[in-house]
């Protein structure tokens, strides 16, 4: 009963437009980022004018196959926030997160491609998707078509979740990637657990192989953050180093530290 309410809740905020985009900086660990580097969150806005978070709505979209309409509501408001930026250089990198259901939707590819067509390589340059590892094995051939779609344009592509579900490598051999987001449950306890080390390391290796960078999420402490450095990983995201703001709070920051 709970969740077909918020089937319900979810259908009012698409049709009255009550979400709104936060956003979380991504730190690079070495020199030569020029620009932000953010990811971009959802929230819903409830009746009452509250926030609510999404891992709240989130599961009940998936259940309820709406998660497609709303990553087409973000992919659309970002790409705009994107445009409405006064210096488009201030920004290096906007990630926006697919579900699932549309990594395997291919009628979401074509909306993406035509969206991504139409904004321009500048935009186009800006933007990462994050498909998470396991949507991407699950879907593995539509995955594939899609990431080389969006890469000929000019965006890039990250696997986000890497090293939660799948049990070897060789399907990186088909996926064309950019970044791999080592899943947080391995940076958690990186400093206290052997075994959580062992396979970040691991996972650095084989980025190093296949030439693609690596973000360390979830980095809530100043050794965790310490020992990622250490291991030679890219860039790192979580809350010791930002806490998510309203998108354009983000963004007018980064803008005015341009202009210096």
């Amino acid at each position: 009963m709970r969740e077909m309410q918020w089937a319900t809740r979810l259908e009012q905020a698409l049709d009255e437009d009550r979400f709104v985009l936060y956003a979380q900086r991504i730190e690079a660990l070495c020199e030569g980022l020029m620009g932000l580097h953010a990811e971009v969150l959802i929230r819903m806005l409830d009746s009452d004018g509250s926030l609510i978070q999404p891992a709240a709505f989130l599961p009940a979209a998936e259940r309820f196959h709406m998660a497609t309409r709303i990553d087409c509501w973000v992919f659309k408001r970002a790409v705009q926030q994107i445009q409405a930026m006064p210096d488009i250089n201030a920004l290096d990198t906007l990630c926006i997160n697919l579900s699932g259901q549309s990594v395997g939707d291919r009628e979401f590819h074509q909306y993406a491609v035509d969206s991504l067509t139409e904004a321009g390589s500048a935009v186009c340059r800006r933007i990462c998707l994050e498909i998470t590892e396991t949507a991407a094995v699950t879907n593995m051939a539509d995955a594939a078509i899609f990431i080389e779609q969006v890469r000929a344009l000019g965006a890039r592509v990250a696997l986000d979740d890497f090293g939660a579900g799948a049990s070897s490598f060789g399907y990186l051999k088909s996926l064309k990637v950019d970044l791999l987001k080592i899943d947080g449950s391995f940076i958690r306890d990186i400093i206290d657990d052997p075994l959580d080390a062992a396979a970040v390391r691991c996972f650095v290796d084989v980025a190093r192989v296949i030439g693609v960078k690596t973000v360390a999420e979830f980095v809530d402490r100043t050794e965790v953050l310490a020992r990622i450095r250490e291991i030679g990983i890219d860039y790192a995201q979580g809350f010791l180093l930002h806490r998510p703001e309203p998108i354009e709070n983000l963004f007018g920051a980064a803008a005015r530290l341009a202009r210096f």
